[in-house]
């Protein structure tokens, strides 16, 4: 049976805007922590919250870089709401490389699908963060 869950991108901006009418959770990406947007909370099942900055290849030292505990905060939470929600909005400032890396790798692991997210000219997915979250997945036994 395919599902019928959706993973949508967005950039800050178009997220302050976002309305929903089904049962959705957000993941907020920013790079100063307290910069997060207002988000909507109607029909809003969850929402995280996280900073980390858009560094393609951190070797762990870098301030602010993303790291094994944001992927392990983006699973958990993405496993925590995923059987209540129908859709999942992921943005990050524009919407163009954190949102759409973490968006591929959630997409990946729960519905076995990525491409949509590295299609040319749409979106810029970093790589690492999609990296780092898969190989979390791995080592927790979530990735089919």
């Amino acid at each position: 049976m395919e599902s019928t869950k959706q993973i949508l991108v967005k950039s800050l901006i178009q997220a302050c805007y976002f309305t929903c009418e089904v049962p959705w959770a957000c993941i907020s990406i920013v790079t100063e922590s307290g910069a997060w947007p207002t988000i909507s909370d109607d029909h809003r099942v969850g929402l995280l919250q996280l900073a980390f900055a858009d560094i393609g290849n951190a070797s762990g030292d870098e301030p602010g870089a993303f790291t094994e505990d944001h992927a392990h905060r983006i699973l958990d939470f993405v496993k925590q709401t995923w059987d209540a929600i129908d859709l999942l909005l992921i943005h990050c400032e524009e919407g163009n490389s954190r949102s759409p890396a973490a968006a591929a790798a959630i997409s990946r692991i729960y519905l076995g699908e990525d491409r949509e997210y590295f299609l040319p000219h749409m979106y810029w997915p970093n790589r690492y963060v999609y990296r780092v979250i898969l190989d979390v997945a791995r080592q927790r036994g979530e990735l089919r």
